[in-house]
């Protein structure tokens, strides 16, 4: 039986351990020199959480809905009467418009919507003389796509989902700006777990050290660092960031070629390249079909059964369609077997049924795993 003998962040080594953590976390990510990082519970939900409720107050705030996770966001904002708010909205599958926005307002956005498929094509628009702040949910865009630093304040992600470390983990990072914010912010309350304070009203420097507010699992301080170790032998962020762009060549290239699959985000400089989401085409689907979410369950249940594909259903409140994570930890030629059995279960469900000896000694590979 594997025995754990380390011990607790409070230990020396546990405390070592968790600020290597955040030195090469930082590193790997490219953070600029005079940038903070820290620990946060609740994974990348729970960082960007705790940068609402730190940071917004003084100005009104500019959010926009491009995803689930955008409207779960602007629905805090709210609901925690955290700032006076504008929401920028747009049609599912699209990015909002950019256009006339007051550099003296804070910003909350998503850098990637793992639920439409969308992310902003650049940061072009975010003024470099602005007054207000910049709060960006990350969690899948770390590690995914460039991120220009210069028009961000602040940064949260998490440990899991493009690194694959354990869940339950996320990070912040805040600009010399965010900082300043931090420094002069009226102390207004905010939950003990999500606060970057101490009693007496000074930001909680230590938390930016390596010291986390609760204690983390030692074994996702070690998966995490182990995960890091597996990114540095990739060859640190340029390689990563290759490998998302080849995973999304394999797939974009079959959407090419296949008629009857298309992309949520039709608009190609506004779609993510990690966050692959995908329909039925609507003009080929067979006559009398009046419900494309009948055939894409079945697609996916058949994809099940020969373990060929989990978990690649639509978000929940996202229209039906598949749902593909194509981060650096994916390999490109799983997914285009992926696109492969698609095809194959497509045909199968719609009647125009795919004998087994057909498949590819890959498709078959795949099945018997």
């Amino acid at each position: 039986m594997l025995q754990y003998v380390g011990r607790s962040h409070r230990s020396r080594d546990g405390a070592k351990r968790l600020t290597e953590v955040v030195t090469r976390m930082s590193k790997l990510l490219g953070l600029p020199s005079g940038w903070i990082c820290g620990i946060v519970n609740g994974s990348g939900t729970g960082a960007c959480s705790m940068a609402l409720q730190n940071f917004l107050g003084p100005r009104p705030v500019d959010t926009f809905i491009s995803d689930s996770f955008a409207q779960y966001w602007a629905n805090e904002i709210e609901n925690l009467e955290l700032a006076p708010q504008t929401r920028h909205l747009c049609a599912f599958g699209d990015f909002p418009d950019t256009n006339g926005i007051d550099p003296c307002h804070d910003i909350v956005l998503v850098l990637n919507g793992t639920s439409s498929g969308v992310c902003p094509a650049n940061f072009d628009w975010i003024s470099l003389n602005r007054t207000g702040l910049v709060i960006a949910d990350a969690v899948s865009a770390a590690f995914t796509r460039e991120i220009d630093f210069e028009r961000i304040d602040v940064l949260c992600w998490s440990w899991q989902k493009a690194l694959g470390g354990e869940g339950g983990h996320g990070m912040i990072a805040l600009s010399p700006r965010a900082q300043a914010r931090l420094e002069a912010g009226e102390r207004k309350p905010v939950a003990r777990l999500m606060k970057l304070h101490l009693p007496d009203g000074s930001v909680n420097a230590a938390f930016f050290e390596g010291r986390t507010i609760s204690t983390p699992s030692m074994f996702a301080v070690e998966d995490i660092l182990s995960a890091l170790d597996w990114a540095d032998a990739c060859g640190g962020l340029p390689a990563l960031l290759k490998r998302v762009a080849d995973n999304y060549a394999a797939v974009a290239e079959w959407v090419s070629n296949t008629p009857w699959i298309e992309w949520v985000c039709k608009n190609s400089s506004v779609r993510s390249m990690c966050s692959i989401t995908l329909r039925l085409t609507r003009e080929q689907l067979p006559a009398g079909t009046r419900d494309d979410g009948e055939i894409i369950s079945r697609m996916i249940r058949l994809l099940e059964d020969e373990n060929a594909a989990f978990d690649i259903w639509s978000y929940g409140n996202a229209p039906p369609g598949f749902r593909i994570w194509a981060g650096p930890t994916i390999e490109t030629d799983d997914l285009a077997a992926l696109c492969q059995w698609l095809t194959w279960a497509y045909h199968a469900t719609v009647g125009n049924n795919i004998a087994s000896e057909a498949m590819t000694d890959r498709q078959t590979d795949l099945a018997q795993r």
